[in-house]
């Protein structure tokens, strides 16, 4: 396991260990101080008003039409704080009430609905410029899932056309980590697959219901190699913070843990000569199958211009939605590729419509009975009017910072919350993962176009909460909602104050411009004869608009002087009751009392945030332009917070100050207290969740990028009149090399940076050249362009673990695989200046590269034909080369003198190798990857690399292993006397600059 301790701060969370999957029963006694709290409350609320109405207005005290005001104003203050806290009071109650009575379905049920026909799911994982590793744990939460036949696809949302090397990078990743999953878990999946028909087909030979001693250990047996695995993948996982321990310590081992008691179970029972029935046999089989039948796929709306582009989480959902059930062929369009209807047989892509549609956010993972006890319960004949089944997610235990802690605190509180609102019919989707049922967002659905393309959506992105309005929407439809009462999802909070801010902006815009079709939900529901409650529409009213309307009342709190006689200290009771039950319950969550303390002030310094967002939303609904969605940025340092979001804390705070200075002054000291705890709290929360120095150095990068603004450098005359050169001066055809530079060799600022852009035009006379002047339309066919990066794959010396040289590789910017592209430059007749273009960029980019090391290029069949032009682009190295040549005849490199050695690939046949390195005399030979699978186990093809070895020392000839994925590959091969390998495990391609970074090596 590899791992990177986090630094962690000072008030950390400390926890270890997640919260119980089944919440324990809870006492009567906290029941009955839940139900004293809500009572408290209201009555002193109740008390409150009346002795203001009575003071104020029947005494008269309020004798003027500013102090009325005030009076009114106060009052409507009070009340709206209070219903925040006593809607918190009563869900908590139903929570208590539906985590009492959950009766947990047995795990041989389970087995039960394995074993019979299960409908389909479709996993989809939205993702934008996320981490390779973020992604990878995601996928493998979902794929891991134990559902039979789960089909898992990477909705990839990044750039096509990324503006950073960053950028392309995620890019690169998301594309290439599918397939990487899938072929890890076809391994186990062939495995237990193949064991499984193997019994089926023994049972049959005995007559079809005979089970053996020998079956059941044989099933032991693949119990225990999967736990094994899982074990392994485990001791593979990067430890890069909580998140990654969370994974393996709480997912993967726990699983492996079950199989490996059901392994010992199946022996122990073997052993006392005590045989399963044949049905359970089968169950258990089928479970095993269950966790590792997986599909994992990709998939880029941005690719086709028939898809929707908008910028948000919910297009992208739809997008793919949209296309289930269908087949589509990709056809070319003035505009790009489009996705069009086609048969079958002629359709370059086919989707799966599922039963149902489980969505689960890149930064998120699932236990692995999720999409099993969820989809089991849907498929109960209760449950079959409930469109959307799901466990609102935790917080992971351990995380390194005091924002993330109180942040997973306040996620911890809301969990609570959305079940006590399920207790009450008010459930809301909550878009972190959820298990949807197709057949209710085809009911859903809104069909709408976009020039000739027909757009689907079944999750309205009207709002950036898309969630919240697509809970009223299955509403009206007469679907419900539920709440599964465990803890089986949790997802990561932000990691600084500047991505939270992000995060809290977006949820408090949204809530009032939905607020209104509530009503339609209502009026569907007496439509059907269905009963509205005031307690479910008091709490969806609370969870739409709370945000704004608690944000308002603490401002006008905090910011107007009111009259001295409206603050009674009987108020204080009216938020005692609510403060002393979030406190118990963050100690039952495992964190301190004293926290609600600190999430008081997080909130105070999250006012501008909250009303920022509100604020959105009333100007979407005054204008009717959608608010820009701001995604959460995913990113290990810190992001920038806005100007508004930090200064508006401290002004806050030197208010607080002015105030109690005045209270002092005037004596007014009921209103000093509550400012004294307003003061020290956002004091506080400024101080340790955002931090003086964050603070400062945002502020400092803030005013730098309003100072300096980047301008635009003018032409030169020279450049304008460049342009008026005619075409006859042209001057004549350079070295096939120098087509690289067409446009420029790197270009390292806009949309292409990073890239190396080749344009290649052949004249009349089939020469090629590199003429910046514009061709004629008679020639424009001939004209092609060309995009790529070049990376570089270490290769180490795997004894010492020393990088003695590189080979340079190829990427092409949209994506394509290189063989692919070549071979589309073969059919235009345009492959000697492409693979030429491609290795001088090689050439040029490893000027960079450590010292001391030599730099691998390869070289087509054409190129090496042709030695006059491949001598001065090998000239331009300043390293020693080696030149790939693959299956072709090196002979003409003889002509090309200097410090150049050949590589050739080993033949696979041990005698045409052994002959190849007799005749030509090679320096280095290649090890094919298909030697690898296996090595570390069997002992003749060792005897064999053995032999190879020694056979290329005894002529000068040096082996390289290529495509080492693990470990023992690696040491089987360091036993058999390889010297230098490359691959996977030991170092990945990357662009020069991470390179020099040290990223992508051993």
């Amino acid at each position: 396991m590899s791992r990177r301790e986090a630094k962690r701060q000072w008030g950390s969370d400390k926890r270890t260990d997640p919260h119980p999957i089944v919440p324990p029963p809870v006492s009567e006694g906290r029941i009955t101080r839940g139900r004293l709290a809500i009572v408290v409350t209201i009555t002193v609320w109740a008390c409150y008003l009346t002795y203001t109405v009575i003071q104020q207005f029947i005494a008269g005290h309020a004798y003027t039409v500013k102090l009325a005001i005030e009076a009114i104003v106060y009052m409507l203050v009070v009340t709206g704080l209070a219903a925040s806290a006593i809607a918190y009071l009563i869900t908590r109650i139903g929570y208590f009430y539906r985590a009492r009575g959950h009766q947990r379905s047995p795990r041989i049920m389970l087995d039960e609905f394995i074993g019979g026909k299960t409908p389909s799911v479709t996993v989809l994982v939205p993702s934008y410029q996320e981490d390779e590793r973020t992604n990878r744990t995601t996928l493998l939460s979902a794929a891991l899932q134990e559902y039979p036949g789960l089909r898992v696809t990477l909705l990839i949302d990044d750039p096509r056309q990324p503006k950073t090397r960053s950028a392309r990078d995620m890019l690169l990743a998301a594309r290439a980590l599918p397939a990487m999953i899938d072929g890890e878990l076809r391994v186990p999946y062939q495995r237990v697959s193949a064991a499984y028909t193997s019994f089926d087909e023994q049972v049959r030979l005995r007559g079809g219901h005979l089970v053996t001693l020998e079956d059941m250990r044989r099933l032991a047996a693949e119990y225990r190699f999967a736990a094994d695995w899982l074990y392994d993948l485990g001791a593979r996982q990067e430890i890069v913070d909580h998140t990654d321990t969370f994974f393996v310590e709480h997912i993967l081992h726990p699983l492996a843990a079950d199989l490996g008691q059901i392994s010992g179970a199946l022996n122990t029972g073997a052993d006392e000569h005590a045989t399963l029935p044949l049905a359970r046999m089968n169950q258990l089989h089928k479970r095993l199958l269950a966790i590792f039948d997986v599909t994992v796929t990709s998939f880029e709306r941005k690719k086709y211009v028939s898809l929707s582009h908008e910028p948000n989480k919910a297009m992208n959902l739809n997008s793919y939605i949209g296309l289930m059930g269908g087949a589509y062929q990709e056809v070319g369009t003035p505009l790009g590729t489009a996705l069009v209807t086609a048969g079958p047989n002629r359709a370059d892509l086919v989707v799966p419509d599922p039963d149902y549609v489980l969505t689960l956010d890149a930064d998120s993972v699932l236990l692995p009975e999720y999409a099993l006890r969820l989809v089991h319960l849907l498929e109960q004949g209760a449950y079959e009017r409930h469109a959307v089944a799901q466990t609102p997610y935790s917080a992971y235990p351990g995380s390194a910072t005091r924002i993330e802690r109180i942040s997973g605190a306040t996620t911890d509180i809301q969990y609570i919350v959305h079940q006590g609102m399920t207790h009450y019919g008010a459930t809301f989707w909550v878009g972190a993962n959820a298990v949807l049922r197709k057949k209710a967002l085809n009911q859903i659905c809104e069909v709408s176009y976009e020039g000739d393309w027909e757009i689907k959506r079944y999750i309205q992105d009207r709002t950036v909460i898309e969630d919240t309005e697509s809970t009223i929407d299955l509403g009206v439809h007469g679907w419900s909602l539920h709440n599964y009462p465990e803890r089986l999802a949790y997802s990561a909070t932000p990691p600084d104050f500047g991505s939270l801010a992000i995060q809290r902006q977006r949820w408090a815009n949204g809530g009032l411009l939905i607020l209104s079709r509530l009503k339609d939900q209502f009026r569907a529901k007496s439509q059907r004869s269905d009963k509205n409650r005031f307690g479910e529409y008091f709490l969806r009213v609370n969870y739409m608009a709370s945000i704004f309307w608690s944000s308002v009342c603490l401002l006008i709190m905090l910011a107007y002087p009111f009259n001295a006689e409206l603050l009674n200290p009987i108020l204080l009771l009216v938020s005692v009751p609510y403060f002393f039950m979030m406190a118990a319950d963050l100690k039952a969550l495992g964190y301190k009392r004293s926290d609600m303390l600190r999430i008081y002030g997080f909130n105070l310094i999250l006012l501008p945030v909250n009303m920022s967002g509100s604020i959105a939303s009333l100007l979407q609904l005054l204008t009717g332009e959608k608010s820009q969605f701001k995604r959460t940025p995913k990113v290990r340092d810190r992001t920038t917070a806005a100007t508004s979001y930090l200064l508006l804390p401290l002004a806050l705070i030197v208010f607080c100050v002015y105030t109690v200075w005045r209270d002092v002054q005037l004596g007014q000291w009921n209103n000093l207290v509550f400012a004294t705890l307003n003061l020290t709290l956002s004091a506080y929360a400024m101080i340790a969740f955002v931090g003086p120095g964050n603070t400062i150095v945002d502020l400092l990068t803030h005013m730098r990028d309003w100072l300096v603004r980047p301008v635009a450098p003018k032409r030169s005359r020279r450049s304008r009149s460049a342009k008026k050169t005619p075409a006859a001066q042209t001057p004549k055809a350079p070295a096939t090399g120098d087509w690289a530079q067409v446009l420029h060799y790197r270009q390292e600022h806009g949309a292409t940076a990073g890239q190396v852009t080749v344009r290649l035009q052949r004249t009349d006379s089939g020469d090629w050249t590199t003429d910046r002047a514009k061709s004629s339309s008679s020639r424009a066919h001939l004209f092609e362009e060309f995009s790529f990066f070049t990376v570089f794959q270490p290769v180490y010396h795997m004894v010492n673990g020393h990088v003695v040289g590189y080979e340079a590789l190829t990427r092409f910017a949209d994506g394509s695989n290189p063989r692919d592209s070549l071979a589309a430059a073969a059919q235009r007749g345009v492959q000697v200046a492409l693979d030429a273009a491609l290795l001088q960029a090689a050439v040029k980019s490893s000027a960079a590269l450590p010292n001391g090391t030599w730099l691998a290029v390869n070289v087509s069949a054409d190129l090496l034909a042709r030695p006059h032009e491949l001598a001065p682009l090998l000239a331009g190295s300043r390293r020693p080369l080696i030149v790939e040549v693959g299956a072709a005849d090196p002979a003409g490199l003889a002509q090309l003198g200097g410090d150049i050695r050949i590589a050739v690939d080993d033949r696979g046949s041990g005698y045409d190798t052994l002959a190849l390195i007799e005749s030509q005399r090679p320096a280095v030979l290649k090890l094919d990857m298909a030697t690898l699978p296996g090595l570390e186990n069997q002992t003749a093809r060792q005897a064999a690399v053995r032999a190879l070895v020694e056979f290329a020392q005894q002529h000068g000839c040096t082996v390289i292993a290529e495509g080492i994925e693990t470990a023992a590959q690696r040491d089987a091969l360091v036993a058999c006397g390889v010297p230098y390998g490359q691959g996977f495990y030991l170092g990945k391609p990357v662009p020069v600059e991470r390179v020099l970074s040290g990223v992508g090596g051993w």
